[in-house]
């Protein structure tokens, strides 16, 4: 199964994306396959994926940032996640594990390769409560109008990992009925991707195990199989979110760190504060 990460032209990202797929090679082999969709139009970050040996699919996103919310365009790299069905270069992949990429992986994920859920696997998120003031969310798709009920009980899932059944999301048009919801709702959610992820597929989630998405500032961190940089990146040092940095936060920035070479340490001292 490929391990999917997305991608626009933040260099920190850059740098996330490469430790990330080292420690993936680390734990699961030099050929491990793996897979990087690219939104951006950057000459030298793609030169250095291509020293990295990461594969590239450059896409043109359907969801445009211009589009989006003031927060939205921020963070416009995480929507890429939600239009993977729609990747040509995964046209024949079933299933894939997508990750962001400011993920460490320290241990084996051949039982989550072994899962297959009706239609996406996340872990439970602990840090961004579900939250809206609304009963139901519509959306437009080819004249109809469809209206989409909130999930209650409120189940919030991280899509900081997720393992998607891309085959299932591609039958009967629900990638595209997907899409219309994000494009019409993106402004009425709470936490950009995720949110529209949680309320448009709601009890058709099927929760993962913590060890598949662990902060490294929760107590259980250390026996994680993906340790999932929410919030602080591993540089960070300043006030911002210092209350987070907790726990096993420290080692595991540590242990992030050994994965750059000196000239790459070097760089992310300069965005350390």
């Amino acid at each position: 199964m490929k391990t999917v990460f997305c991608l626009d032209d933040k260099r920190p990202y850059l740098m996330l994306l490469k430790v990330a797929v080292r420690s993936l090679r680390a734990v699961q082999g030099e050929d491990a396959p793996c897979l990087c969709v690219y939104a951006g139009q950057d000459a030298a970050l793609l030169e250095a994926l291509d020293r990295e040996g990461i594969p590239v699919a450059r896409y043109r996103p359907r969801i445009d940032p211009a589009g989006l919310t003031p927060l939205g365009q921020a963070c416009a790299g995480c929507f890429l996640k939600l239009e993977l069905a729609l990747v040509p270069e995964l046209a024949h992949d079933s299933h894939v594990l997508y990750c962001d990429t400011d993920v460490f992986f320290r241990r084996s994920l051949q039982e989550l390769f072994a899962l297959r859920p009706p239609y996406m696997g996340m872990a439970r998120e602990y840090t961004a409560p579900f939250c809206h003031e609304h009963q139901s969310l519509s959306y437009r798709y080819r004249g109809e109008s469809y209206t989409v009920p909130m999930p209650f009980p409120i189940w919030t899932f991280s899509s900081g990992v997720a393992l998607f059944h891309l085959e299932k999301l591609r039958q009967r048009e629900l990638v595209e009925h997907f899409m219309a919801f994000c494009q019409e709702n993106e402004s009425r959610i709470g936490n950009l991707d995720q949110s529209l992820l949680n309320y448009f597929f709601g009890k058709r989630i099927t929760r993962l195990e913590d060890r598949w998405n662990c902060p490294p500032y929760r107590q259980e961190c250390d026996t994680a199989h993906i340790v999932h940089f929410h919030g602080p990146k591993p540089w960070a040092t300043g006030p911002d979110l210092a209350d987070l940095r907790i726990n096993h936060f420290e080692r595991m920035s540590r242990l992030w760190m050994e994965y750059l070479t000196d000239e790459e340490r070097a760089e992310v001292a300069a965005w350390q504060g």
